[in-house]
């Protein structure tokens, strides 16, 4: 069997293993120059547990990604071995409830004990594998002290200690770049941009282009894991989006070997457009604050070409953004030293969601996150990853399906 898989982020990264895994010939896509080049190592790497879709009452978003959650680390090493062992890990989050949040603190803590509920329901049997951390840890309420000690008196009203954990995704993605170059059965066809699909007589056929040259190949069954791109081609098969979607590009910024850890709490603010701090045990660190790193909203079939890498005085004012609007809720990160400060790096990814408006309105799709998944239809196959969380699963899902109809 030979298959396509469309688009060389996380998605179609862990596709293309677990196909090969079994023996299929996989021909993997990606417009980029190199493997996970896009969202998929633009980001947090939190692997979530559900809590921060408190905005979700039927829970359907929390239980979908803690099913998501507790096989993620045991799939990768399926795939990568223990060398999924030595990528950094953050410290367990804070949730801290913003003043301002769209839900208040009796709606965040009832959320919390509800999606904790729900994980330890769908926990496996066997031991925790989630980087060393046991996700079935009860969220517990930080005392008024303790809050004050690491939080603002004043913009947070509440704090909770979680079991939940993020990984640096760019040290996942340099290692699934390795293991996808030394898999004989994926050939990855990179610098290559896909423009149709077709399904003709039982046969799937992908249309691209490479160096200026128009080419095209014929599948047994073709995958389309795309991020930026995939309603694009959904579209070249007859397949229309079900419901209003919005592409967003998030800026943030990443901070390099800083050698005092334990001065940033790795934190997400809820609920709303605020923010998180994500740090690494080696010493990197993520940040982001929404209102200034949101920087382009749309609701084409593509995204426009929004530019990743900012000019020097606009990253410099996004940098400075983040670390103010940070700063009001953990007064630490007005202490960073100037010299990490300078040497940040400020940096972009894009993001898919079903939705209609943004984050501040708390009718807002955004703030679910359960229909995802793939769908297939014949011999061609679409996946809404919805977040790094679900790749894995997702990934597994599919080729399950696709082999056990084969």
């Amino acid at each position: 069997m030979r298959v396509a898989v469309l688009g060389a982020g996380i998605q179609g990264a862990c596709t293309s293993l677990e196909l090969a895994l079994n023996g299929v010939e996989v021909d993997l896509y990606d417009k980029n120059g190199r493997p996970l080049a896009g969202a998929s190592s633009h980001n947090e790497g939190k692997i979530h547990l559900g809590y921060v879709y408190a905005n979700d009452p039927s829970l359907r978003t929390a239980r979908t990604m803690a099913k998501g959650a507790v096989v993620f680390q045991r799939l990768l090493r399926r795939w990568l071995g223990n060398a999924i062992d030595v990528i950094p890990v953050s410290a367990p989050f804070y949730y801290v409830v913003h003043r301002d949040s769209l839900l208040g603190e009796a709606e965040i803590d009832a959320h919390l004990r509800a999606a904790h509920a729900i994980l330890i329901e769908e926990s496996e049997d066997g031991p925790v594998d989630y980087f060393g951390n046991d996700y079935r840890e009860m969220p517990v309420r930080l005392s008024e002290g303790e809050r004050k000690t690491t939080f603002s008196e004043h913009w947070a009203t509440a704090a909770y200690r979680t079991a939940e954990l993020g990984i640096d995704s760019e040290a996942l993605a340099a290692l699934i770049r390795t293991r996808l170059a030394q898999e004989p059965k994926i050939c990855c066809h990179l610098g290559t941009s896909v423009s149709a699909v077709n399904l003709v007589n039982g046969q799937a056929t992908v249309e691209f282009e490479a160096k200026g040259e128009k080419g095209c190949a014929g599948y047994d069954h073709v995958i389309n894991t795309l991020w930026d791109g995939r309603l694009a081609i959904d579209e070249t098969v007859g397949i229309k989006p079900p419901r209003p979607w919005v592409y967003r590009i998030k800026h943030y910024l990443r901070l390099r070997c800083f050698d005092d850890p334990q001065l940033l709490p790795t934190t997400t603010v809820v609920l709303g457009p605020f923010g998180d701090i994500v740090t690494y045990d080696n010493g990197d660190v993520f940040l982001s604050w929404y209102p200034a790193g949101m920087k382009g909203l749309s609701s084409e079939l593509r995204p426009p070409p929004w530019p990743l890498a900012l000019e020097p005085g606009a990253s410099r004012l996004v940098r400075d953004q983040i670390l103010e609007g940070l700063a009001t809720v953990v007064p630490a990160v007005a202490q960073l030293p100037a010299e990490i400060v300078e040497g940040s790096q400020t940096k972009a990814g894009i993001i898919f969601a079903w939705g209609s408006t943004d984050i501040p309105d708390i009718r807002s799709g955004l703030h679910e996150r359960y229909a995802v998944g793939p769908q297939s239809y014949g011999r061609y196959h679409s996946i809404d990853t919805g977040k790094l969380t679900m790749a894995p699963y997702f990934a597994k899902m599919l080729a399950d399906r696709i082999l056990e109809n084969e």
